[in-house]
């Protein structure tokens, strides 16, 4: 038997706390089943009850599964040992939890009993497996959000458990709305859903998306944990991962089409394109990759002093397969991004390809400055990157708006309506600016280590 399971389940599912769970659970069934009609329905509760066990609490546990570790000086132990990464991530993953399971499983037969007797055997049974994906995949990104921060080394504890927590009460919130009950989950399986060209259930497609990001939730908490235990991860994972997200969110161009048929730019008036939403929606996701993970991912000045050898030395197969995931997630929105700019000049829609031009200098910019914060501020250059990021982007605009220099918004933002050029030259240029600068302190700082 997995090691670290068993001794997460010696830890956490003692008789006792599994007694109180039980008995606790009992009594409220009890109470539920002989309160007045319309105070309290049992399988309500039930459902309640489940999400607080797999959901709330189980995130939490999941969360401090490695951060309880490192707080108890125990973790470093754990690293030496034999236990590969898999082992370790099931181990935490299914023993932190596990008294939050024993709960849930509790709660389930008086969730499943009333919609089997309604519904059916199939209905019944498709909906308790959704909600064991759904405590699974919540649990899933919170252990992986926890060795994201575990990485960053930023010593805050306390505050990174409740972020992870967070986290995977938000990724189960994403489903939440097809399925917090039975009758949600029966009123959305009447429904249609459009996805590259072909009609699905919107139940058998939600179920299907589930699995996927589960899987992918899973499959980043085994890379994580391979970086913390030292062993060396390629890029082939993060760019199959990155294919899929972009294959994914560019599938909803009909949907996307149905709402805004019609584009209103400024003298520009025409019908979406299908390839332009299309490369503009996985543009945008991995837009939103890009900064995720050069948020989340350490950007440490030696490694990357490092890859510049590398390059230079003519290693470049050797750098390529050192990338980080925010360094392909960047390079991979650039590339989108100047097909969408190719694509939409293509279609005579040119007032739009200095928009997506601009957006990509911009994220150059942003890019160096995080790694630039990183490097100056350390742990807390990420926030200190941000609030940095958020100034240019919200107040130096409010503040141009207010002195009536309306004109020069464009500086800040990827549009102006007097002369869009400027945005393009603007973004570039800071861009180029805050990349030779960060260039610069990582040659000097890593110079002398």
């Amino acid at each position: 038997m997995n090691p670290e399971l068993l001794r997460n389940l010696w830890l956490e599912a003692s008789p006792l706390r599994l007694a109180l769970i039980g008995g606790v659970l009992l009594l409220v069934f009890a109470a539920t089943s002989v309160a007045p009609t319309g105070l309290a329905v049992t399988s309500t509760v039930a459902l309640g009850l489940y999400w607080f066990f797999a959901v709330l609490w189980g995130t939490r546990s999941a969360a401090l599964s490695v951060v309880g570790e490192i707080r108890e000086r125990t973790w470093d132990s754990q690293k030496l040992s034999s236990i590969g990464p898999w082992d370790m991530v099931w181990g935490k993953l299914l023993g932190a939890t596990s008294a939050n399971w024993f709960g849930a499983l509790l709660c389930l037969p008086f969730i499943l009993l009333p919609a089997w007797r309604d519904l059916g055997g199939v209905v019944a049974v498709t909906y308790g497996f959704i909600l064991l994906g759904l405590g699974l995949f919540s649990q899933a990104v919170a252990l992986l959000s926890s060795l994201m921060l575990v990485r960053r080394q930023t010593g805050n504890w306390r505050m990174d458990t409740f972020l992870c927590q967070v986290a995977g009460i938000g990724a189960a919130f994403a489903f939440y709305g097809a399925w917090n009950s039975v009758v949600a989950f029966m009123r959305t399986g009447e429904q249609t859903l459009g996805w590259w060209g072909f009609t699905f259930s919107a139940n058998i497609f939600h179920l299907v998306s589930l699995l996927l990001f589960l899987g992918w939730a899973l499959i980043g908490c085994w890379r994580a944990m391979r970086a913390e235990l030292r062993f060396a991860n390629g890029p082939y994972v993060w760019l199959v991962y990155l294919a899929f997200i972009a294959i994914y969110y560019a599938g909803f161009e009909s949907l996307l089409a149905a709402r805004v048929p019609y584009l209103h730019f400024g003298d520009f008036d025409a019908a979406w394109p299908a390839s332009t939403i299309r490369l503009a929606l996985a543009g945008a996701a991995l837009l939103t990759s890009a900064y995720s993970m050069v948020f989340l991912e350490p950007k440490n000045p030696v490694r990357m002093r490092w890859l510049a050898e590398q390059v230079r030395a003519g290693n470049f197969y050797k750098a390529f397969l050192s990338l980080d995931a925010w360094m392909l997630s960047y390079g991979a929105t650039l590339a989108t991004g100047l097909a969408l700019a190719v694509t939409v000049a293509a279609t005579g829609a040119s007032v739009l390809v200095l928009p997506v031009l601009a957006v990509l200098g911009f994220l150059t910019r942003d890019v160096a400055i995080f790694v630039l914060m990183r490097g100056r501020v350390g742990g807390k250059g990420d926030f200190a990157a941000l609030a940095m990021i958020g100034a240019l982007y919200l107040l130096v605009p409010v503040i141009l708006n207010g002195i009536g220099l309306t004109h020069l918004l464009g500086l800040m933002l990827p549009w102006s309506h007097s002369n869009p050029l400027i945005s393009v030259f603007s973004a570039w240029l800071q861009g180029f600016a805050m990349t030779v600068w960060a260039a610069r302190y990582l040659r000097l700082t890593t110079a002398t280590v």
